[in-house]
């Protein structure tokens, strides 16, 4: 069976077993199709902003780099079919669905501008891949609007999609953990393709990736710092969720592991093809588990067996679409 048979099963059977879940239990799909999207998001938002990146710079990260990130980057639309769940079917796990609370707190927080949000989001981003990315090396202006933009929008997607499900809890970095994780997972996944290329500078790349690593490691850091100085109970509890009860072991594969990932990529030996591309296959594997952290321990009233099975059929769903888009065009 050849890749583009196997991506296809994979979409299709992912798809079919997500569309059972959102029939038989809605609640636990349209958690787990939220905490798929924040994980798989990474491969064309993370590849758009080191895209737009280095189009403002010159060298052997450009060189290796540039015509990856512009392919993944196209692979927008694939998210845009990852969120129909979540911004259709929202009123099955935010809790602010359908409660009008009044002023501009009621207005953000009501399903239709929700929902618009959502669709502003997705378009932005795909004129960003289409359209301002491919002329950023001629226009160096357009990639640095187009990084603040992307910025911005996903900071916003980060609020409205991961922070609201719990209405008690703020941070202003909460935005900024999220893009880290795309730059990071993106990074991440331009390496492995440059690595498949025969990369001839790889400690390039492993210099990147390491330096994604330790941004992911520092901003997670502040905000836990600030949070534990703040010492609030509404903010403290969004940490109690993550290290207490079922989901502590996810806690500590995930700082543990992505901590694991930048020390080892400190060793020159790392830079060989089958190290930096075990490094860089460990850090996408982690993604997926940091948008699972980033979600669904604070989504209550779920049954356990219905949210690991609706997860598997997201993630097989997603992986699935996200490599028909990316894999090679077969000649006709």
């Amino acid at each position: 069976m050849n890749r583009h048979r196997m991506a296809t099963v994979a979409a299709g059977l992912g798809a079919l077993g997500l569309l059972a879940c959102l029939w038989l239990v809605s609640r636990e799909a349209v958690a787990a199709s939220l905490a798929s999207l924040l994980g798989l998001a990474a491969i064309p938002l993370g590849a758009l902003g080191l895209g737009l990146s280095v189009a403002l710079v010159s060298g052997s990260a450009r060189d290796q780099l540039w015509t990856l990130t512009v392919h993944s980057s196209q692979s927008v639309p694939v998210i845009a079919l990852a969120a129909l769940p979540v911004l259709i079917g929202a009123g099955a796990l935010y809790a602010w669905v359908g409660v009008d609370e009044g002023g501009f707190r009621g207005l953000w927080l009501a399903w239709p501008s929700f929902a618009v949000r959502g669709v502003l989001y997705l378009a932005l981003w795909w004129a960003l891949a289409w359209w301002v990315l491919p002329l950023s090396l001629s226009q160096p202006a357009a990639a640095g609007l187009g990084l603040i933009a992307l910025v911005l929008s996903t900071s916003l997607a980060a609020v409205d999609w991961a922070m609201s499900l719990d209405l008690h809890f703020t941070s202003s970095l909460f935005g900024l953990v999220w893009f880290g994780r795309l730059m990071l997972s993106g990074i991440a996944f331009c390496c492995l393709g440059a690595v498949a290329r025969g990369s001839n500078r790889p400690g390039v790349l492993r210099g990147l990736l390491a330096s994604a690593a330790l941004a992911w490691l520092y901003l997670h850091f502040m905000q836990y710092l600030v949070i534990w100085y703040g010492n609030l109970p509404e903010e403290i509890r969004w940490y109690q969720q993550r290290v207490d009860g079922g989901w502590a072991w996810l806690t500590g594969v995930l700082a543990g592991g992505q901590a694991l990932v930048f020390l080892a990529l400190l060793w020159p030996a790392r830079e060989r093809r089958i190290p930096l591309t075990a490094l860089a296959v460990a850090t996408l594997t982690l993604g997926l588990a940091e948008g699972v952290w980033l979600s669904l321990p604070g989504v209550d009233a779920v049954r356990p067996l219905g949210l690991a099975f609706a997860l598997l059929c997201a993630w097989l769903a997603g992986i699935g679409l996200l490599a028909l888009a990316l894999l090679p065009r077969r000649s006709t």
